[in-house]
């Protein structure tokens, strides 16, 4: 009966309070389009669309076909994630991206008895975006991306022909994982830059050329 009473008393006590409140000028309320989800400014408050096209990636290593591969990341991550409209005409755009893969290394970075255990993919890549009737650069982006993979070591000879193959797909995977890492960071470079009002969607560029590095 007593933990009764007390229920009923908190009861009231509540009641009484959503009564008084508003009358006292207290106000719950959110103000502001409140939080997006994934993270990040909203698109429709960072300014009119800016329409990109993305030439392919020139390849200044001695990796085969990997712009076409880096070529497709950037085009997918820049869709989702950078603030920029990817298209696929250059009439369409307002400006221009074009860049290089600069360099690949691949050091050790583990050893075992002597032996190396565990690799590193490094990947360099330099971008810029210029207004496509002026052909003025707004804008410069170098950023590294990583990989790493584990070295497998064969038992015997035989074997060995099957080693270098299989290290040879695992070097792959990191080169594939240092693409993507270099393509996110460029894409969140590009969207800082167009938050700071480096490009105007469309129209004369009004701003100088930004430089930048994400190494």
């Amino acid at each position: 009966m007593h933990l009764m009473n007390r229920f009923v008393s908190a009861l009231v006590f509540v009641s009484m309070l959503l009564v008084v409140l508003p009358g006292c000028g207290y106000r719950f309320s959110v103000e502001g389009p409140g939080p997006r989800v994934g993270g990040g400014p909203d698109p429709d408050q960072a300014g009119p669309p800016v329409r990109l096209v993305i030439r392919d990636l020139l390849n200044r290593t001695f990796q085969s076909n990997l712009e076409f591969a880096y070529t497709r990341y950037m085009r997918e991550q820049f869709a989702v994630s950078s603030g920029a409209q990817v298209v696929a005409d250059d009439a369409k755009a307002d400006y221009v991206m074009t860049g290089e893969i600069v360099s690949v290394s691949v050091p050790s970075i583990t050893f075992s008895a002597g032996q190396t255990r565990e690799r590193r993919v490094n990947v360099v890549v330099r971008v810029t975006v210029a207004h496509r009737e002026t052909g003025r650069s707004l804008w410069a982006e170098t950023a590294t991306g990583t990989g790493e993979f584990f070295v497998n070591r064969a038992p015997d000879v035989e074997a060995r022909q099957d080693q270098i193959q299989f290290n040879r797909v695992l070097q792959d995977r990191a080169l594939e994982q240092a693409g993507q890492d270099v393509v996110e960071l460029l894409a969140a470079a590009f969207w800082h830059a167009r938050d700071q009002g480096i490009f105007s969607g469309a129209g004369a560029p009004t701003t100088s050329p930004s430089t930048g590095s994400g190494d």
